[in-house]
């Protein structure tokens, strides 16, 4: 018979299994989209902007690596692989592979995270959320970044890989 806090535990680390799963797939897919988009502008344009007001295209990549890295290590204690590294006027195959990089801290993070730490509660946006939420929020950050670079592309008479989807 188990107690009231192993029940608990065990209960916790199923819905910590369910996040871990459902999450990875979907971040799987949202890497390969990612680097698809990424991928398509030419070298030569990479640090196009439409106005002197908005991120670079490069810069909107490099953006979600630096923020979704610093955000997800403040908030569950882990390394920040940027902490002491600037991406400023990284190339094209410099923000590919950082890319690359941030995906895979991000799964790490996510495997490695024990449970309690995932079901721990947060500051976010005026409130409070659990910290497996926060991965959440910062995939919602990257779709948008990735959807400004896909008007750049079309900006520069590319037209974008179509949608993967989940």
């Amino acid at each position: 018979l188990l107690s009231a806090h192993q029940w608990k535990q065990n209960n916790l680390e199923t819905e910590a299994d369910a996040f871990r799963q459902e999450f990875l797939q979907a971040w799987e897919r949202s890497e390969k989209y990612t680097l698809t988009i990424a991928g398509q502008m030419p070298e030569k344009d990479f640090n196009y902007r439409y106005c002197d007001t908005v991120f670079t295209f490069a810069t909107q990549f490099t953006h979600c690596i630096t923020f979704t890295c610093g955000q997800i290590a403040g908030r569950t204690g882990v390394k920040n692989p940027y902490e002491s590294r600037k991406l400023k006027d990284a190339n094209k195959a410099q923000v590919l592979a950082e890319l690359k990089n941030m995906y895979a801290f991000v799964a790490k993070t996510v495997k490695e995270l024990p449970a309690e730490k995932l079901y721990q509660k947060d500051s976010f946006a005026g409130g409070e959320i659990p910290v497996w939420r926060m991965f959440h929020a910062m995939e919602n950050h990257i779709i948008h970044h990735r959807g400004q670079a896909i008007v750049y592309l079309r900006l520069k008479g590319i037209r974008p890989e179509g949608y993967v989807g989940w």
